[in-house]
């Protein structure tokens, strides 16, 4: 288009808006308020020009159906169905909401009894920030509305989205996206970002319009020596002609959930499938099956770091209202539980979306267009409490929130590093990924990044094993997972403030356990632990650092019960096998006191394997006192290593 061409077209459209404002002008001078002014059905030539704009907009050229409309309008300036129209296509398709509200002040104008065009008009200058129209507009909605539960709703949250908006501008929160680059943004739209706990992958849907069927697709890229390096379609789960997308990564990068709608044994139009990564391959995705997919949509699955809860999307008739975020807890032998709805603290009439639970285990952020905020989809945050409900929802702010759709919202692990979709200016094109520094006011409780390596002591292969975290002080079991088969790598996120213990279990092998601690933990700090694995023959022996007593004494503490449980599976496992448990203490003391009591508590461990069901026939016990150490005893912290409960294979 040329410049001359350019300016024509902008001067008519100058011309075109006078035209409107001067006539809502003369309404308002004539008393139209006072019913004055009456809309019409459209004179014949009106009615002909509105023909034919609906025709153009069900076949979708809707350029000649807003001409058209326009063209109505012009004819018989008091067309009230024409305006309706205008005003519908500039809000909800051309998102011009300066000129929606123009049409919207002539439909009120010429018929006063139409509440949702109040209602609509309300959130057209709710967009552009105009509070006293906005009000204007929402108050004159719920005085002429027709009251019911749902109503009711739209009033108040109209009512108070307009009010938080308003204080909210005035406060702006210190915030700089940037935009992640060409290697991960192009003209296309990229949203939905999720990153793995070290930071070093970056997983997105793509979406590309130009494709003969709607098509969505996963890609990543990978984080090399400060920069992002060029995006990689993620094979083994994208599809030709289908759509994957809505996806999250587990914190290790190991299991992909995703929502597809034309993959094997669709039961709706979405349902959630996971796909599993060994080395650097994807294997075939995996349908969730029927406690999770039903017919009705499912969608932006979200799986928590400890892997125990599963939070996704439904829309279905009996959520309230729209897309709600529900819940499946993960039983122990790895089952779905039945989907519970989060219920109404977090969802609305409205829809809620894209729920992201933080490795801290209870910060929930969400999308929303049914809690108070700018209008559009908002982004939240609520806590989950102590007797397991959800706090009341809060909005993030102005300006992470403002008058345009907000969505995928990514925190890292750290909390203080976020990731969002946007279209704003100077992306692209479509929809960018964007990172920014999130404000304190909206940071999740801290956490660190854990990354162990399980390999063969004697060979340094790597091995693939099942590892079991546990929080000492409370004896629950926070994470079991299981190391890579080809490079032995595990990676896991947790809460810091805690005392862990580790149990390592792989087929062949002897246990490995070894604990440590996280509350004095630097938060920029990764835990690194290593797990050298002993095969499993006559004269090997292990150590479960995870037993204690007091000092000089021989009770097994409580603490101590969690990592000689797990010793009780391995022994069934392998019913063959008879151990010897061994005693040391370190140098403290006489010899011969050191040797009762290094025997006193071997014999307590011994008679707790006994108690959890370990026959007797398969078990000894000696104390050996002070006469093995590992190392000198010449430091606290060698001591403590010398004190010990050693086991040996017979």
């Amino acid at each position: 288009m040329n410049f001359r061409l350019q300016n024509i077209i902008m001067l008519i459209q100058i011309i075109e808006n006078i035209k409107f404002l001067l006539f809502v002008l003369l309404l308002s001078s004539c008393g139209v308020n006072q019913g004055v002014a009456q809309e019409t059905e459209g004179s014949k030539k009106a009615k002909e020009a509105f023909a034919r704009a609906d025709e153009h907009r069900v076949f979708g050229r809707y350029e000649e159906a807003m001409e058209a409309y326009r063209e109505a309008v012009d004819i018989d300036p008091n067309f009230l169905k024409a305006h309706q129209e205008l005003a519908q296509l500039y809000q909800k398709l051309y998102l011009d909401y300066e000129q929606a509200s123009i049409h919207y002040e002539f439909v009120v104008a010429l018929n006063q009894q139409l509440p949702m065009q109040y209602y609509e008009g309300a959130k057209c200058y709710l967009y552009l920030q105009n509070w006293e129209k906005a009000m204007q507009f929402a108050s004159e909605f719920d005085e002429k509305r027709t009251k019911s539960d749902y109503t009711n709703w739209q009033a108040q949250q109209l009512i108070e989205s307009i009010s938080f908006a308003r204080e909210a501008v005035k406060y702006p929160l210190d915030y700089n996206p940037i935009n992640l680059g060409p290697a991960v943004n192009t003209e296309l739209a990229e949203y939905f970002p999720s990153i793995t706990a070290d930071n070093e992958f970056i997983y997105f849907t793509v979406s590309d319009p130009k494709d003969r069927y709607p098509n969505e697709d996963i890609y990543f890229a990978q984080w090399i020596e400060g920069a992002w390096q060029e995006r990689v379609s993620v094979t083994g789960v994208n599809r030709m002609n289908a759509q994957e997308g809505a996806h999250s990564i587990t914190q290790d990068g190991k299991y992909l959930f995703f929502a597809s709608d034309r993959m094997d044994n669709n039961a709706g139009k979405f349902d959630i499938y996971i796909a599993k990564k060994v080395g650097e391959e994807w294997r075939d995705a995996v349908n969730m099956g029927p406690v999770i997919n039903s017919r009705y949509w499912e969608s932006q699955p979200v799986i928590s770091a400890d892997s125990k809860k599963l939070f996704f999307v439904r829309a279905s008739k009996d959520g309230f209202g729209g897309s709600d975020i529900y819940l499946s807890e993960i039983n122990e032998n790895g089952s779905f539980g039945e989907p519970q709805n989060l219920g109404a603290i977090i969802n609305t009439p409205g829809d809620e979306q894209r729920p992201y639970l933080h490795p801290d285990g209870k910060t929930l952020y969400f999308a929303s267009n049914g809690h108070p905020g700018f209008g559009k989809a908002d982004l939240f945050k609520s806590i989950l409490q102590e007797d397991g409900t959800w706090s009341k929802p809060v909005n993030l702010g102005y300006p992470i929130n403002t008058s345009e759709v907000e969505f995928g919202l990514y925190v890292a692990a750290d909390g203080k590093r976020a990731f969002i979709s946007s279209d704003r200016e100077g992306g692209y094109g479509g929809m960018d990924i964007y990172s920014f520094e999130l404000p304190s006011t909206a940071q999740p409780s801290s956490v660190v990044s854990v990354k162990g390596w399980v390999y063969d002591a004697q060979t340094e292969q790597a091995v693939k094993a099942n590892i079991k975290i546990i929080e000492i002080e409370s004896q629950k079991a926070y994470k079991t997972l299981s190391s890579d088969e080809l490079n032995g790598s595990y990676l896991v996120v947790l809460p810091t403030g805690k005392n862990y213990a580790y149990h390592v279990n792989a087929e062949g092998y002897l246990p490995y356990s070894a604990s440590f601690s996280l509350k004095d933990i630097k938060l920029s700090e990764l835990v690194e632990l290593k797990s050298p694995l002993t095969p499993i023959e006559k004269g090997a022996g292990f150590v479960l650092e995870n037993i204690f007593f007091d000092s000089g004494d021989a009770q097994l503490k409580e603490e101590s019960k969690a990592e000689l449980d797990l010793l009780v599976n391995y022994l069934k496992d392998l019913p063959d096998m008879i151990l010897e448990i061994g005693g040391h203490t370190d140098s403290d003391g006489s010899e011969e006191s050191n040797v009762i009591l290094s025997e006193d508590r071997a014999k307590a461990v011994y008679a707790y394997l006994i108690s959890q069901g370990v026959n007797e026939s398969r078990l000894r016990y000696k104390g050996y006192g002070e006469t093995q150490p590992l190392v000198p005893n010449d430091s606290e912290s060698n001591k403590e290593k010398n004190r010990r409960t050693a086991f040996k294979v017979l």
